[in-house]
């Protein structure tokens, strides 16, 4: 009679396969689940979106700079000097503008100037020149100015030089006043021809320009 009895190694072996298919399984699942666990909370959430930071916000809000627009060429004509100044002899009234007039009350030698780095004592000429407003309101002479030019027309350019009898106008001459201020220059003896004394008044206005003789030398 034949043996029925089945054989112990391969009941063994079907065992075997069985339990390495289930370690598998349940190692597989264990690389699935631990995958889901630790994706990214932002993956996690998926399209929800999100309110912009307090920086973003701010930053969007800025507001763009303004686009540069150039001045209009030909704006400022209304306020430039015009090029040809006023000549009168250096003893004779200008009247620059309506209802001013500025006249040279007097032109000296002298020696002027201070023992000073760049400034030494010398020969040089004391103008004084008078200011009357005669309209009805305040002349700004707050800008106002004095220059003077010697050697004939050469018109060397005199440096101005520093004194104790030196003055300025006021910024304001006020309406029916008058004001004088001095002014020191440094003029060589030795050259020629006259002197010019140019007043630069205002802004507006023609310069003033007066011409005339060369005082004679200091003492």
């Amino acid at each position: 009679m034949a043996d029925t009895r089945e054989d112990p190694r391969r009941r063994m072996g079907w065992k075997a396969w069985v339990g390495i298919g289930l370690a598998a399984a349940i190692v597989l699942g264990l690389l699935v689940w631990a995958m889901i666990s630790f994706r990214p909370a932002a993956e996690a959430t998926g399209s929800t979106p999100t309110a912009p930071s307090t920086a973003t916000a701010t930053a969007t809000a800025s507001p763009q700079p303004t686009e540069f627009t150039a001045p209009t060429p030909g704006a400022t004509d209304s306020v430039s000097k015009p090029d040809e100044p006023v000549e009168v002899a250096l003893d004779e009234p200008a009247e620059p503008v309506e209802d001013v007039v500025v006249d040279v009350t007097s032109v000296e030698a002298v020696t002027a100037g201070r023992e000073l780095p760049g400034e030494s004592s010398g020969p040089a000429v004391a103008v004084s020149v008078r200011i009357s407003n005669n309209g009805a309101t305040p002349l700004d002479t707050g800008g106002s100015n004095v220059n003077l030019t010697y050697g004939g027309d050469e018109r060397v350019p005199a440096v101005a030089v520093t004194d104790d009898d030196a003055t300025v106008w006021p910024t304001t001459i006020a309406p029916g006043a008058t004001a004088t201020a001095t002014f020191f220059f440094a003029v060589p003896d030795a050259p020629e021809g006259d002197i010019r004394v140019i007043v630069d008044l205002l802004a507006t206005t023609p310069d003033v320009v007066f011409v005339g003789p060369r005082p004679g030398n200091a003492m």
